[in-house]
């Protein structure tokens, strides 16, 4: 912070007219301060290990280091309050303390035990500038109806940086939460107001940047969040606004679960796992957003809602799509800087009337919320949560856009460098763009046909480079994709490679499989495949299906009688026909599956795991393991058991001793001749 200003807060908060009580100069410790303080004192402690616990009494007081009057930060860390008693806070504010009770510039240090940084309780005081380290356990509690200002502090090294409860309502400005378990809890019908923080997670499950518990409400914006399990995470009835956030490098960026949310303006990238992940009955509505470059971008269990967002791959096949949506590069700066560059499709792409959005004046890199970024002279926000720089400089292309077959409109053709443009009705546009990343690539598309682009396009400052036409051809073909095997039929063993090829000349994007039985659709991604799954033309999608064998326990119908793969060109039905040779010899007399209660453990294992299982008789028993391709690898019992319980060990060899690799086996048990029970399992080296 300028340091003029900050002069000027600390002005304020100390009343000229009040006293000032210096400790240990006038009072040996900081407690004795406050006990003789009265309502609007200063209690003044110079640099120092202060080993006490002190609490305001009621008092509205400021307690100081010299980073009060000083402004300098090294004052922080050199004035130490810490005790060492387990379960106690360093610092009380809990009987009815005011916005005029303040703690500015300490450090709140580990004593020993796990003792607890400060607690608010029935009381709104001001706590800032503070370092609170503990080594564990909370670094802030608020709760019973505490409205508590927590700005610009550090607080690290805890289990939870906040924990806010039973009816608080604080503000959390400005703060740095670094290697923390849990930096905002806020749970039991509280609220919160969650603003400008930069929240680092220690990575260890788990680990949430923001999370509610029951009945919580939020306002969430301006905050820079990674390295967490889940960056926010809202459920337990909860609702939130998650506004011009930046969620990066976590497993997961945002998770809803049973609450209401809204989603506005937020980048959430480089996840490992998920994007957004939206579950259950709620219909959250996602707008001008960025989810790009996640291993999973969106999944979504019901019908949520996207407006004007970048969503690599497009958006959910079951949401919502309610206009100026695209799954066109975001164009970074660069894999580090995560703001826009000139030509991104999302500069000016947000929605045109910003009411309702609460967006804030300024970005997350203190750009004005709101520019220019094209030089069209008008001012429309940006997906995601940086804002691009108003251009000074702009340059025009021009031409005109003519469809070729087919019933389109010309007016719905997007054509465009960055956020699109649309021709007038006789097909003429105008971009209007900066000149500083000149030569531009201009690309014409409408759905139903075939995408044009147009590359090396010099633009000059305030000159219009002019036909750069374009030809847009309709294009519907008989079929998009093929299946292989060629008779749409599956013989498995149990698993089987599977082919799917885009003859088409279109990207084709796969967004799940779903298995179809007599007990209803199943849900299943298949071994080492990602969704959704973009397939571009002349391209092929090749994986392996991996089945659960062997049949249905009562009856022994199969489960499966085909699958089902749904795309954005429909969804197609893949029969399955079963080798049953693997699972030979069922008979209808045969015993229940679950008679013999086959199972191993651990699994996955490495190197070896336990077979168990049970007999009713004494029988002939056959243990055998097989790899993928149901080739038998190893015999691990063929004898005379009697009945009662059997564990068998398995070394993660074959019959010749040698070590297998890593992956998925199937253990088969043979009673009497009969094929029981086949259970799969996992060696992970």
């Amino acid at each position: 912070m300028n340091n003029l200003i900050l002069m000027f807060v600390l002005l304020l908060v100390l009343n000229l007219s009040a006293i000032i009580i210096n400790v240990p100069s006038e009072q040996p410790t900081i407690q004795e301060g406050i006990n003789v303080a009265v309502n609007s004192d200063t209690v003044l402690v110079q640099p120092g290990d202060y080993q006490e616990m002190i609490n305001y009494f009621g008092k509205n007081i400021t307690v100081g280091s010299l980073f009060l009057t000083t402004a300098d930060s090294s004052y922080i860390d050199s004035t130490v309050i810490r005790y060492n008693i387990n379960w106690n806070y360093v610092v009380t504010l809990a009987n009815n303390e005011s916005n005029e009770a303040k703690l500015i510039g300490f450090k709140i240090g580990q004593g020993g035990g796990s003792s607890k940084g400060v607690l608010c309780s029935n009381s709104s005081p001001q706590l800032m500038y503070n370092h609170i380290d503990l080594n564990g356990s909370y670094g802030i509690r608020c709760d019973s109806l505490s409205y508590a200002l927590i700005s610009n502090n550090l607080i690290e090294n805890t289990d939870r940086g906040v924990q806010i409860s039973y009816g608080a309502s604080p503000n959390i400005t400005n703060n740095l939460f670094d290697n923390v378990e849990k930096g905002v809890f806020v749970s039991s019908n509280s609220s919160a107001i969650i603003i400008n923080n930069r929240i680092i997670c220690s990575s260890t499950y788990p680990a949430r940047g923001i999370e509610t518990g029951v009945e919580a409400t939020l306002f969430i914006s301006g905050n820079s969040i990674s390295n967490c399990n889940i960056g926010i995470q809202i459920s337990n009835n909860s609702t939130a606004q998650i506004i011009n956030n930046f969620i990066h490098d976590c497993s997961i960026g945002i998770n809803c679960l049973e609450n209401e949310v809204e989603i506005i303006n937020n980048t959430i990238v480089n996840n490992e796992m998920k994007g957004i992940e939206i579950l259950w009955d709620l219909q959250p509505v996602i707008i001008n957003c960025i989810i790009w470059g996640n291993t999973v971008n969106v999944t979504s269990s019901t019908q949520a809602y996207f407006k004007n967002s970048c969503i690599e791959n497009g958006i959910p096949i079951n949401a919502i799509n309610l206009g100026g949506n695209t799954s066109r590069n975001p164009c970074f700066i660069d894999s580090s800087n995560y703001q826009l560059s000139v030509y991104s499709p999302c500069v000016d792409a947000g929605v045109i009337d910003t009411t309702g959005l609460y967006l804030p004046e300024y970005d997350l890199a203190g750009n004005i919320r709101i520019q220019d970024g094209n030089g069209d002279n008008v001012l429309i926000v940006d997906m995601g949560s940086f804002e691009a720089d108003t251009v000074t400089d702009p340059g025009f292309i021009s031409g005109t856009i003519t469809l070729l077959g087919g019933t389109g409109n010309v007016e719905n053709v997007n054509v465009g460098v960055g956020a699109p443009v649309h021709p007038n009705e006789n097909g003429e546009y105008l971009i209007t763009i900066g000149t500083s990343a000149s030569p531009y690539t201009v690309t014409a598309w409408l759905e139903g046909y075939l995408p044009q682009t147009i590359e090396d396009i010099e633009v000059l400052p305030g000159e219009i480079t002019e036909n750069i036409d374009f030809e847009l051809e309709f294009y519907q073909p008989e079929e998009y994709l093929e299946f292989t095997p060629d008779s749409l039929q599956m013989i498995t063993v149990p698993y089987s490679e599977f082919k799917i090829k885009n003859i088409s000349l279109i990207n084709v994007t796969i967004s799940e499989i779903v298995f179809l039985s007599l007990y209803g659709n199943f849900h299943y991604e298949p071994y080492n495949l990602i969704f959704p799954y973009v397939i571009a033309p002349n391209d092929s999608l090749e994986f392996m299906i991996i089945l659960d064998l062997p049949t249905h326990p009562e009856n022994r119908e199969f489960y499966y009688d085909s699958f089902l793969v749904i795309s954005d060109v429909g969804t197609f039905t893949i029969p399955l026909t079963w080798n049953s040779e693997f699972i030979n010899d069922i008979e209808e007399n045969t015993i229940s599956l679950t008679e013999n209660n086959l199972f191993n453990h651990p699994n996955p294992f490495n190197p070896s795991t336990t077979i168990e299982f049970s007999l009713k008789n004494n029988s002939k028993v056959f243990l055998s393991i097989f790899n993928i391709k149901g080739q038998k690898i190893k015999n691990l019992v063929q004898n005379e058991l009697i009945k009662g319980n059997h564990s068998i060990i398995w070394n993660g060899a074959d019959e010749s001793g040698k070590e297998v690799s890593s992956g998925i086996y199937y253990f088969k048990l043979n009673v009497n001749g009969k094929s029981e029970t086949v259970k799969k399992c996992l060696l992970l080296k």
